[in-house]
C-alpha cells in the first residue's frame, strides 16, 4: 500500500523543471508511503520516464520489496499502491512456469505477472490495485486499475506536452495547470456523490483510469500515443453469474455467498505489520470483525464511540466486542475550537477534494488513532450495503420491479417488508426524510453558492431490476465516493484499509441473488443477516435500525463552524465567482444556520475547499 507518481514527456534542456516536478509529485504522495522512497528515471528516445513510489511496508518488509521494482529479464518496471491478496497462489502459478523470485512481495508477484501475461493478467488478480508499468525499450506505459477503484490512480496532459499520472489528485492538477469542474462540485452538493465514472477528479482534464479500465501511454515519433480500454465489465459479471446460478436453490446460494465472505476475510488477513479491524456497532463490520477473530485471536477492534456515551455506538459495540472476544478501543474525542480547526484543515488537505458532512472528519480522526496505536492494517465493512441491498432506497426499486412483472407473492412480501421496517425505523423520520431530498429533482436552490447542478435520477432505470440499480451505486452513487473518503483518511495517515465485501467473486454472487435473500421480513441484506447467524449476536444481526458514522458532539458550535467563517470571510475576494450576491453570511454561517441545516454545512465546507483546491504536504522531500 503506497503513493505513486510518474510523467512520461518530451526530454528537454530544462532539467531543473523535471527535478521541481519529481519533488512535487514525491512530496504529494509522501503521507501514502512513509517508509520508502523510490525514483526510476529512463531515457527512451527522445522521451524522459519517470516513476515514482512512496512505500507503506506491509508485505515483505525488507528492501528487496521496495519500489520502482525493475525486472532486467523482460525490461519492465512497476511502480504499484494495492495489495494482490491472492499473490501466493500466481507466485506458485509462475514458479511452474519457471520464473524466479528475489522477494517474498506482491508486486514482484504483479510485475512478473505482468511480463508473463501482459493485460491478461488482471483478471488473475483479487485485490486492489492501482499501478504503472512501464518498458523500458519500447516506451510503453501502462495504467490499470482495479475492478471498482477501490485505488485511486488520476492521470492528465501536461500544458507542455506529456502525461501525468499519480495517487494524488493535487500533483496531477498542479502540474496540468487545471482549474476547478464546478459540475462536479455542484453535483456533489445536490446529490452527495462527487466521483462517478467519467468525473473523478474535482478539476477540469484530469481524469480517473476507469474502475476495470486501463491506459496505454506509447511514444510515436515526437509525440504520445493514448489509448484506452476496459478488462472487467461488473454488468456482465452479474449477467453471467445470474445465469449459472439460475438452477440453484436458495439454501445452495446462501452456503456459498457464506464460504466467499469467509475466504474474502482470511486472504485479506495476510499481512507483515499488525492487523486490526473496525467496529461500527453495524452489521458489515460486524460480521467482518467476527469472522476474523476466529483466526486471529486477540483481534483489536476500533470505534467511533464510548460505552459511556448511549448516543453513539460504543455501548453496542461495548457488548459486541465482549461477546466475540474482540478487544475495543474507544475513540471519542472532546476536542476545543483550535484542535477542530487543525482537524478540518487536515482532513481538508488528506482528502484533496470536497466532501460533506462530519462524518469524514471523524473517519480521519479514527484511522489517525489506529496509526497512533501501532497498526498499519485496518479491515472494514464498506461495500456491503451496496452488494447485499441494506440501503433503504433498494426497498422501494424491488417493490417497483415486482409490481411491474405483476409478481403478486412478491409484492406482497415487500410491502410488508417495507412497512415493517418504515414502522421500526419511525423515530429517524426527520433523517430518512432530508436524505430524500437527494432522489427528488424538485428545484432545489444553493443557499450559497451559485452554482445549478445538472439533475441525476438517482432511483435509476423505472423498469430496472434490483440488481442493476445496485450495480448503479457501486459504479456510481454510492461506492466511489465512499472509497474516495476511506483511501484519503487512511492513506493519509499511513493506514491500509481492507474491504472484504469489495471481493469480487462475492461482488457478482451478491448482486446475482435473487430479491427475495436481499429484503425480506423487514429486512435489508437478509442473505447477510442468515449467513452470519451463530457467528454475529444477534443484536446486532437483527437490528433494523440503520446507523451512520455518528458525529454525535456539537462539533459546529465546539468549533467548526468558527473554523469555517473564518475560512470564508478572509478569502471573500478568491470565493467571491461562487457566491450568491447580496448574501447575509454572518447569518448563513452562523452556528444555528448550519446546525440546523446539513445543506448549508455542506456548502460551507465546499467554499473551505475551494479556498485552496490543492493542497500539497508542507514538508517537502528529496529524492534519491
Amino acid at each position: 500500500m503506497c503513493g505513486i507518481f510518474g510523467l512520461l514527456k518530451r526530454s528537454g534542456s530544462d532539467e531543473k523543471l523535471l527535478r521541481d516536478e519529481i519533488s512535487l509529485g514525491l512530496n504529494a504522495i509522501s503521507l501514502r508511503g512513509p517508509d520508502a522512497q523510490g525514483v526510476l528515471e529512463q531515457k527512451i528516445g527522445e522521451f524522459d520516464a519517470v516513476l515514482v513510489h512512496t512505500r507503506l511496508s506491509i508485505l515483505d518488509l525488507s528492501v528487496h520489496g521496495s519500489q520502482p521494482m525493475r525486472d532486467e529479464a523482460s525490461n519492465w518496471s512497476i511502480t504499484y499502491n494495492g495489495e494482490i491478496y491472492n499473490y501466493l497462489e500466481i507466485r506458485r502459478e509462475l514458479q511452474d512456469l519457471g520464473w524466479n523470485f528475489n522477494s517474498h512481495s506482491d508486486t514482484e508477484v504483479l510485475l512478473k505477472g505482468w511480463a508473463e501475461w501482459g493485460v491478461e493478467v488482471l483478471p488473475r488478480l483479487n485485490g486492489m490495485f492501482a499501478f504503472a508499468v512501464l518498458n523500458k525499450i519500447s516506451g510503453d506505459l501502462w495504467l490499470a486499475r482495479d475492478r471498482f477503484g477501490v485505488k485511486p490512480l488520476l492521470w492528465a496532459n501536461m500544458p507542455g506536452g506529456g502525461v501525468v499520472f499519480s495517487s494524488s489528485v493535487a500533483a496531477v492538477g498542479k502540474l496540468a495547470n487545471a482549474s476547478v469542474d464546478v459540475s462536479y462540485c455542484a453535483r456533489g452538493l445536490r446529490y452527495k456523490t462527487f466521483e462517478i465514472e467519467g468525473s473523478g477528479s474535482p478539476f477540469v482534464g484530469v481524469r480517473s483510469v476507469p474502475a476495470g479500465g486501463w491506459l496505454r501511454i506509447s511514444p510515436s515519433g515526437t509525440s504520445l500515443d493514448l489509448r484506452d480500454g476496459r478488462w472487467y465489465d461488473l454488468k456482465a459479471a452479474v449477467s453471467n453469474m445470474t445465469s449459472k446460478i439460475e438452477s440453484s436453490s436458495d439454501q445452495e446460494l446462501l452456503e456459498e455467498c457464506q464460504r466467499l465472505l469467509q475466504d474474502a476475510v482470511t486472504l485479506r488477513l495476510r499481512s507483515d505489520v499488525p492487523l486490526a479491524v473496525s467496529l461500527s456497532g453495524g452489521l458489515d463490520s460486524s460480521s467482518i470483525a467476527a469472522l476474523a477473530v476466529r483466526q486471529l485471536p486477540g483481534l483489536q477492534g476500533f470505534t467511533y464511540g464510548s460505552p459511556d456515551a448511549l448516543q453513539s455506538e460504543g455501548p453496542l459495540v461495548s457488548d459486541f466486542s465482549k461477546k466475540v472476544n474482540v478487544a475495543a478501543h474507544y475513540i471519542w474525542p472532546s476536542h476545543d475550537a483550535r484542535a477542530l480547526d487543525e482537524l478540518l484543515g487536515r482532513t481538508l488537505q488528506i482528502q484533496e477534494a470536497p466532501f460533506g458532512g462530519l462524518s469524514v472528519l471523524a473517519q480521519n480522526e479514527v484511522f489517525r488513532e489506529v496509526r497512533n496505536a501501532g497498526f498499519k492494517v485496518l479491515l472494514g465493512g464498506q461495500g456491503g450495503d451496496e452488494i447485499f441491498a441494506g440501503y433503504r432506497k433498494f426497498f422501494v426499486v424491488a417493490t417497483r420491479h415486482a409490481l411491474q412483472r405483476r409478481e403478486l407473492g412478491d409484492v406482497l412480501q415487500l410491502i410488508y417488508s417495507l412497512g415493517l421496517m418504515l414502522m421500526h425505523e419511525v423515530s429517524q423520520a426527520r433523517v430518512y426524510w432530508t436524505a430524500l431530498t437527494r432522489y427528488t429533482n424538485a428545484r432545489s436552490e444553493f443557499k450559497l453558492v451559485n452554482w445549478e447542478p445538472e439533475p441525476i435520477n438517482l432511483w435509476g432505470d423505472s423498469v430496472g431490476t434490483l440488481a442493476q440499480r445496485q450495480i448503479e451505486d457501486i459504479q456510481k452513487w454510492s461506492i466511489p465516493s465512499l472509497l474516495r473518503f476511506e483511501d484519503r483518511n487512511s492513506m493519509g495517515n499511513g493506514l491500509e484499509t481492507r474491504l472484504p465485501f469489495m471481493d469480487y467473486r462475492l461482488v457478482e454472487l451478491a448482486l446475482a441473488l435473487p430479491a427475495r435473500l436481499k429484503i425480506s421480513k423487514g429486512f435489508g441484506k437478509w442473505g447477510l443477516r442468515h449467513i452470519t447467524a451463530g457467528v454475529v449476536p444477534n443484536a446486532v444481526r437483527l437490528n433494523r435500525k440503520k446507523r451512520g458514522f455518528d458525529v454525535t458532539q456539537d462539533w459546529v458550535k465546539s468549533g467548526i463552524g468558527a473554523s469555517l467563517r473564518n475560512r470564508i470571510h478572509s478569502n471573500l475576494e478568491a470565493l467571491k465567482p461562487h457566491l450568491k450576491k447580496n448574501l447575509d453570511l454572518d447569518k448563513d454561517l452562523s452556528d444555528t444556520a448550519l446546525s440546523a441545516d446539513r445543506n448549508s454545512l455542506d456548502e460551507a465546507l465546499m467554499l473551505a475547499w475551494l479556498v485552496e483546491p490543492i493542497r500539497l504536504p508542507t514538508i517537502p522531500l528529496g529524492f534519491a
